[in-house]
């Protein structure tokens, strides 16, 4: 009987099967087919090597001329920021803004100043000859200043164009191109930069920065003058001009935008500046993309990139021989494409047998097992793309080196750059040496403790500054070993910025209630804003918090709202009032606990306002508190109050002097802390204290 499943045949059945030409010629057209779809494969592999082999080359170049080109942009802002920064030293000074704003004044008669006066003219009046004779100090202190921080030579132009400061007593006149970059440093309240020029020291750069007025001056805040400095940066190109990163074929450019040409400069030749004749696809402030393109000096290939310098029309271009740049790629092509030829013969000869008859049950299985494995995995990575894709926190994968393993599309978009080109960067090259730096504190702080940590930090996207609340958390393995840190970053400016207006909102409001004060009582007009400025002060001075100090800001403005419920009649009396006139005038306190109780301030106003009448001592009221039991921010209002009542004057008596008023408060022992006493008259016998007091008292 034969057995269920199994086939029967007959000897001899197998053989003749073999021979049979039927199967042979069937086998034979399968297995060239199978060579054929595995030849075919090899070259579309092959021809996607080649394909993304230069795609990955040419994005690594890409990368490495940006890193350099950064690189070198950095050190030339570095040097100009340099340079701005000793500059500062001589507009920001006080002297020089006096001097230009008073020339600013008389600018009809510059030339007689500096001139002086020709025979037959009337004498210089008193103001004109003042500045004439501060003329030779004010040009020495430029010669000085020049001298010191390496510049060749300055100058100081009024917004006529006419020079009256100069290093020398022979300045050649001012150039056409001179002076349109003095008018638009001028229009526009900026530093420029002009280009630079070869001259028998070498090259030199000038600067054009704007000097403004003194604050209290009563001038508006335009630039009354220009100060022109001109600097030697022949050396500091040549030794800038040089990178570490650079390999085999690539070199540094330094090009510069003359009128509407373009200019390279090279140091190390005659002349220094040489004209570009090939046209550049270049504008103010922007980017020569990444790409192939003739070289600046000559007919050769390049690959190249070109980075603006932030201030002048200045670019760094980096180059990479065309040639010799792929060297290795064309290695790399020949390696895959023989690569692939030995796939062709090995498949060919094994591969398409062995598939043919060896192919069965167990691989089919295993394919559809990996097919749902794939599909799940599909699955779940659709659904973190979707997570990802449409959340709109920002999410940054780092590496323990700070690079950039993952960011999702919100965070590439605010840094304006695709994901991919994210990935091996790290938070300098993204937000800036300083942003990176704070950052990378906060890294540390995570790798340290291992444990989350939120904090606020305000960086530059877009050139905007905006205000991010990042969480940072440990990455780790299924060995609990930290690999990375993951970096959710929510943009909380708009919050912020309600916050702000908010905060405006509550300033506007405090500051109609005092007006409200003044209103009822014209004696206190100026009392609030003068207890509020010099509280802060004295707050400064005993090294009070920031909360402390806007607390009394607040609190002083807001001091005397009580005083609008109580009876006029007790507000102008010019006798001294009763004990029960005087028990209802205190009773004032109590009537702006119950005006400020229950507003949310965000800070201690109530408790500063109602305890501001108490003493150390115990004697004070309302609720007769003593020593430290006193909020500091009361005890610095209360002697502040006190001070500001008796400088100024009252209906039922004159103000009294400063020292008088100082002697009286220090005589009142057991009244006042004597640390808020002391910090009252080291405030009060300073420069700002003097000019603070001189301000609200004839101005209140």
């Amino acid at each position: 009987m034969q057995p269920k499943g199994t086939n029967m045949m007959l000897p001899g059945s197998e053989r003749s099967l073999d021979y049979r030409p039927e199967p042979r010629k069937k086998a034979f057209w399968i297995g060239l087919g199978i060579i054929a779809v595995v030849s075919i494969a090899a070259l579309i592999w092959v021809a996607y090597g080649l394909s993304a082999r230069e795609k990955n080359f040419e994005a690594n170049l890409k990368k490495r001329l940006e890193l350099i080109a950064a690189s070198q942009v950095q050190l030339f802002e570095a040097l100009i920021e340099r340079s701005v920064e000793q500059a500062n030293r001589v507009i920001n000074s006080e002297l020089f803004k006096l001097y230009a704003s008073e020339i600013h004044l008389v600018e009809n008669d510059v030339s007689r100043i500096v001139a002086g006066v020709l025979p037959g003219e009337e004498p210089l009046d008193e103001g004109l000859a003042q500045l004439s004779a501060q003329l030779p100090m004010m040009q020495n202190l430029l010669v000085e200043f020049t001298r010191i921080s390496g510049y060749l030579s300055g100058r100081v132009v009024n917004r006529n164009g006419t020079v009256y400061l100069a290093t020398d007593s022979l300045s050649t006149p001012l150039r056409s191109d001179q002076v349109a970059i003095i008018k638009s440093a001028l229009e526009q309240q900026e530093s420029k930069f002009g280009p630079l020029q070869h001259t028998e020291q070498g090259l030199v750069v000038e600067a054009y920065l704007p000097i403004f007025p003194p604050e209290g001056s009563g001038l508006d805040r335009a630039p009354v003058a220009v100060l022109v400095l001109a600097k030697i940066v022949h050396d500091r190109l040549s030794a800038i001009s040089a990178s570490d990163l650079m390999e085999k074929g690539e070199r540094v450019r330094m090009v510069q935008k003359v009128g509407q040409s373009y200019q390279e400069v090279v140091p190390w030749l005659p002349g220094q500046l040489k004209t570009i004749k090939s046209p550049l696809p270049l504008g103010s402030e922007e980017r020569l993309p990444f790409a192939v393109r003739p070289a600046l000096a000559g007919e050769a290939t390049v690959y190249s990139i070109g980075v603006p310098i932030s201030g002048p029309d200045w670019w760094i271009v980096i180059e990479a021989d065309y040639g010799i740049a792929r060297e290795e790629l064309r290695g790399q092509q020949k390696a895959l494409t023989s690569i692939a030829i030995l796939l062709i013969l090995f498949f060919g000869v094994t591969f398409g047998a062995v598939w043919a008859v060896f192919i069965g049950g167990q691989e089919r299985k295993l394919a559809k097992h990996f097919e749902h494995l794939a599909q799940e995995i599909d699955k779940q990575r659709q659904l973190l793309d979707q997570i990802n894709n449409n959340i709109e926190d920002y999410i940054v994968l780092y590496d323990l080196q700070g690079r950039f393993q993952y960011v999702n599309p919100a965070f590439a978009k605010a840094v304006d750059r695709d994901p991919e080109e994210l990935i091996g960067l790290d938070n300098e090259a993204v937000f800036g040496y300083d942003s990176a730096k704070r950052l990378e504190y906060s890294d540390q702080q995570v790798l340290t403790t291992q444990e989350s940590y939120i904090f606020n930090e305000k960086v530059y996207l877009k050139s905007r500054l905006h205000h991010l609340q990042i969480c940072k958390a440990p990455l780790k393995d299924n060995h609990g070993k930290v690999t990375g840190i993951v970096s959710v970053i929510r943009d909380v400016t708009e919050l912020i910025e309600v916050q702000r207006l908010q905060e405006q909102a509550t300033h506007k409001t405090v500051e109609a209630l005092v007006r409200a004060i003044e209103q009822t009582d014209p004696y206190l007009a100026g009392h609030s804003r003068l207890m509020g400025v010099l509280g802060v002060e004295v707050a400064k001075a005993l090294n009070a918090s920031d909360v402390e100090i806007a607390t009394i800001d607040t609190a002083a403005n807001l001091c005397q709202i009580g005083k609008l419920f109580v009876d006029r009649k007790l507000l102008f009396k010019a006798e001294p009032l009763t004990a029960e006139e005087k028990k209802h005038m205190e009773g004032h306190i109590e009537h702006a606990a119950k005006v400020l109780e229950g507003i949310d301030f965000g800070l201690p106003i109530y408790e500063a306002i109602t305890q501001m009448n108490e003493t150390p001592d115990g004697r004070g009221y309302p609720k007769g508190l003593e020593g430290d039991d006193i909020v500091f921010t009361a005890r610095v209002l209360s002697v502040v109050n006190s001070f500001c009542a008796m400088v100024q004057p009252r209906v039922y008596r004159g103000a009294r002097s400063v020292s008088e008023t100082l002697s009286v408060i220090e005589d009142s022992i057991g009244s006042y802390d004597p640390r808020v006493v002391d910090a009252l008259k080291e405030v009060v016998h300073s420069a700002l204290g003097e000019k603070l007091l001189a301000r609200y008292q004839n101005n209140p």
